[in-house]
């Protein structure tokens, strides 16, 4: 039994390659519900909760390994020998730190909008402290929507950046601490260039925290990795732009299985 709420999203065809979707810190599987829904005809899709978010329960002290350990646990219990991974933020660092803990089990890993290095304890601690004041998660969304979204996309006729706002709003303060503190604890900096399974990094172009100049340095440190940058996108592109996500993770994937 895996400790991480999860969702299958296509399972019409139980040999179809397992691709697995992680959210960023606050949010629920479903903000990848675009792109999910755009490759559900040739995968089997999951989307994930992170502890103490939408149906996963609490895990304290937990660990990005421990993270990475538990997406093995899933698509162990999908009967998957090898998997694909994608996942932003917090999730982009459990692709990365799967791709130095299980490449055996990994046909490809993307990960967006991440970095190999989240500030350290000091960076998060203050976010802890934010988060335990009056108003909590809810009194963070205005400064959290502009790191999260480009310049304009919340003024679009779109539901999605704001049930993604209103899911943050609502998490567990307990489970975004524990996140948090998982967060403060990771630091890959040293192995990352130890990378040797296929990766994507996907860049938001306004991302404001994960620039695509990190990204690109990133990537210049892994060698064989892919990279490109999702236009007119912040840290959530998956959101924002859905269909341009899915065709550069399609592409990505195909190539392979190829």
């Amino acid at each position: 039994m895996t400790a991480l709420a999860h969702s299958l999203i296509n399972d019409a065809d139980p040999s179809a390659p397992l691709l697995i979707l992680g959210p960023s810190l606050g949010t629920h599987g479903s903000q990848w519900a675009g792109v999910a829904y755009r490759l559900a005809d040739d995968f089997r899709v999951i989307t994930l909760d992170l502890p103490g978010h939408g149906a996963s329960a609490r895990m304290p002290g937990v660990t990005i390994d421990d993270l990475a350990d538990e997406v093995v646990a899933i698509a162990d219990a999908h009967g998957a020998e090898t998997f694909f991974f994608a996942g932003v933020s917090i999730s982009g660092a459990i692709a990365l730190t799967l791709a130095l803990r299980a490449p055996q089990r990994l046909r490809g890993v993307a990960a967006l909008c991440t970095g190999a290095y989240f500030g350290g304890p000091d960076r998060w601690n203050e976010r802890i402290g934010a988060v335990r004041e009056p108003g909590g998660l809810r009194a963070l969304v205005p400064d959290t929507a502009d790191r999260w979204f480009a310049a304009g996309f919340l003024d679009e006729d779109i539901a999605a950046g704001p049930i993604v706002l209103e899911q943050m709003a609502q998490t567990d303060p307990e489970g975004y601490i524990d996140c948090c503190g998982a967060l403060a604890a990771y630091d890959i900096r040293d192995r990352i260039a130890t990378i040797d399974v296929p990766l994507l990094l996907l860049a938001g172009a306004q991302d404001p925290g994960n620039t695509p100049d990190s990204m690109r340095e990133l990537h210049e440190q892994i060698e064989g990795s892919s990279f490109a940058v999702i236009p007119d996108a912040a840290h959530l592109p998956m959101v924002e732009h859905p269909e341009l996500v899915a065709d550069r993770l399609e592409a990505f994937l195909t190539q392979q299985l190829s």
